[in-house]
This record gives C-alpha cells, sequence and structure tokens, in this order.
C-alpha cells in the first residue's frame, strides 16, 4: 500500500489480517466478568457483539446481505461472527483537560491473535511515519502512538514538519490485555485497564450489578450521574427549576439495556436513586404518563383505518404499553417494554419501501442546431 495511504485506513485493514490467526472458540460470554474486570467508570458502554452478528443481523437483514457481508470478511480470513463482545468505558479526569473532553477506553474481545494484531499495527504506523513509543507497565507492553504526527508530512530543506490535526486526544495506547482481548484508549485509562485485570482499581460493584441487570443483553449503557450534572444541563440552557432540578440530584446511575428472547425485542431501564421513597415517586410520574400515552394512542387508532399507512404502527404502540413493566425494587426503579420480533420487522421493511427512490435527473436537452439559410 501506498505511503499515502491515511493511517486509519491502514489499522482497520491490519485488523482484519491480525483477526486470521484465530485461536479456540471462545464459549458463551459472561457479562458481569467483563464488566468486573474493567477499571472504575463513570459510564460503560457494553456490546454483546456474538448475539448482535449472529441472531439480531440474520432476521433483520435480507440473506443476500448478510452473506455479502460475511463474505466480505472471509476474503481475508476475517470471520466478524468471532467477535465476543466490544466494552467501551469513559470517566472524566480530575482536573478536567482544556477541551474537556472524557478519558475513554475500548476493550475488544473476539477468536483472534491480539499479539499479531499489535505487530501488524506497528508496521502500518511504520508505513506511515507515524511516531510511537513502547513502555513497559506491569507485566504488559504498551504502545502509544502520538496521534499529532498522523498525516504530517516530512520535513522539506530543515523546515519543521507540518502537522495536522486529526483527533482531539494528543495521544492513545494500546496493548493486549491477553491472547484475545485487545484494548485502546488514552494512555492512564489504558494502565488503569491493566491494573483492573490484576484485581486493582477495578470497576464499583454497584454500576457492575446495574449494568449486568440483563446478562443476555445485545447492549446495556450504565451511566453514574455526576455530582454537578445539574451545572452542566443550566449550561446546556435547561430553564431553572429547583424542584426539576431537586428530582435530578435524585438519581445516582441509569441502566439501559435492550434484550431479545424467541419471539420479542424488549428495552428495559433501571434507575437507582438515594432512597426508596423517591424511586416511588418516579414511578408515578411514569405512570402519570403512560396513561396520557395511552389514551393519546386509542384516540389516534379509533380515527384510523387498517389500510392507512399508520395503522399497524398505532396498534403496534398500544400492544407495546400492555407489556410495559413499572415497578420498584428498594430504591431502583425498574422499567421494561418489549415488542413482537414479526412486527418490528414488518415496521422496518414499511419504512424501508416508503422512502422515495432517488429521482433521476433528466439530462439537458442539448442544443439544436440551427438550419442553414440558402
Amino acid at each position: 500500500m501506498c505511503k499515502s495511504t491515511p493511517v486509519r485506513l491502514m489499522l482497520p485493514l491490519a485488523l482484519l489480517f491480525a483477526l486470521c490467526q484465530a485461536a479456540a472458540a471462545q464459549g458463551p460470554v459472561d457479562k458481569r466478568q467483563a464488566l468486573s474486570s474493567m477499571p472504575d467508570s463513570q459510564a460503560i458502554l457494553y456490546v454483546n457483539a456474538r448475539r448482535i452478528i449472529n441472531e439480531v443481523m440474520p432476521r433483520l437483514m435480507p440473506a443476500a446481505d448478510y452473506q455479502k457481508m460475511i463474505a466480505e470478511g472471509q476474503k481475508v480470513g476475517f470471520d466478524v461472527r468471532e467477535i465476543d463482545y466490544v466494552a467501551v468505558g469513559a470517566r472524566l479526569a480530575d482536573p478536567p483537560p482544556a477541551n474537556n473532553l472524557p478519558e475513554f477506553v475500548v476493550v475488544l474481545r473476539g477468536n483472534f491473535n491480539a499479539d499479531t494484531l499489535l505487530a501488524l499495527g506497528r508496521v502500518a504506523a511504520g508505513a506511515e511515519n507515524v511516531q510511537r513509543r513502547s513502555e513497559t507497565y506491569g507485566s504488559k507492553t504498551i504502545e502509544v502512538v502520538d496521534l499529532t504526527s498522523v498525516g504530517t508530512k516530512p520535513p522539506a530543506d530543515g523546515a519543521a514538519p507540518e502537522k495536522k490535526q486529526v483527533s482531539p486526544y494528543p495521544e492513545i495506547a494500546v496493548t493486549a490485555l491477553d491472547a484475545n482481548t485487545l484494548v485502546a484508549g488514552v494512555p492512564s485509562y489504558v494502565r488503569a485497564m491493566v491494573d483492573a485485570a490484576g484485581g486493582r482499581g477495578a470497576m464499583r460493584s454497584s454500576m457492575v450489578e446495574l449494568a449486568a441487570r440483563e446478562p443476555q443483553a445485545l447492549w446495556s449503557l450504565t451511566v453514574e450521574l455526576p455530582p454537578n450534572t445539574v451545572d452542566y444541563l443550566r449550561k446546556a440552557g435547561m430553564p431553572s427549576n429547583p424542584e426539576a432540578e431537586q428530582m435530578i440530584r435524585w438519581v445516582k446511575q441509569v441502566s439501559l439495556a435492550q434484550g431479545m428472547d424467541a419471539l420479542s425485542y424488549s428495552l428495559s431501564a433501571a434507575v437507582l436513586t438515594d432512597a426508596p421513597e423517591h424511586a416511588s415517586a418516579f414511578s408515578g410520574l411514569v405512570r402519570m404518563g403512560l396513561l396520557a400515552a395511552q389514551t393519546a394512542l386509542n384516540q389516534e387508532a379509533a380515527k384510523l383505518t387498517p389500510k392507512h399507512k399508520d395503522y399497524a404502527k398505532t396498534r403496534t404502540a398500544l400492544n407495546v404499553l400492555k407489556t410495559f413493566v413499572n415497578r420498584t425494587e428498594g430504591n431502583t426503579l425498574v422499567l421494561s417494554a418489549s415488542v413482537p420480533q414479526k412486527e418490528l420487522a414488518a415496521i422496518i421493511r414499511q419504512e424501508m419501501a416508503s422512502k422515495p427512490a432517488a429521482k433521476k435527473t433528466a439530462p439537458r436537452p442539448g442544443r439544436r442546431p440551427r438550419p442553414r439559410r440558402r
């Protein structure tokens, strides 16, 4: 590949080739164990890639498109069906950096050889003149990439190299946590990941418990609200409201998750509050909102005929409300609802079919030659 190829394209290519070094097949993903090995975080996104790729996509994607996706990866020895999970952690640095961006770390685990991936990544970075350094942390070797050198042109005639800003983060670190696990992110966060894997500074049990409520969820997002959440909302333009601000302060952690069983998709939420009575107060507000939504949907459904384009979506929404669960468990509010897979697939197909096809622009007619005068 020529040296003008951006490194952001070469590194994914290196990933594809590295994944061809397959290890033994992995067993079912243990979500709780995976989250427990993450460093302490204020937000954690967990994606069960194995279930999404092997169970969800074949049901929602046309068979030809799904097989094409699999075949494209297999051309370079990469089978996307062998990825187990992806986890992303985020936290606010203390003190915060000048750009106020949070720190992040990404964990990718699957049936690939992480050390081979790192070796190919070093080759790709060298081909693009990307500056990097290796450092030893514990028993791990961490590669630190200088992102300010990405896209930098070599100096000419002794002039300073021309740098191009490609990322708000000046550096990114990458390491192989074990034979099948790759970690990348802000250097300090990657070091924290190494510590957590060794039993030091792991995620707090309250975050793990909330994030792992749905062990077979397709994905889950768990966030701990910082104490100054109200200040952030005010800066974002939220009108001042003492009562609403007090209720926001009640919330400590929130978790969203999407699941799937043999017949239905589900969406659930768990809200951890500071006291049981506050969880009960939120539950009462949700109950009032559900009643208002059900009344409005019933009125809308009464106006529609079965042939109307919105009839099926309205009936599906009413059926979803019938499955809605609203309960409290101590100081935790638990919400969930489900929709049959067949109904959701039908709505998706209807939406895709209703999109207008791109209009072909008629070619501009050329000027007709003028008749020659005799």
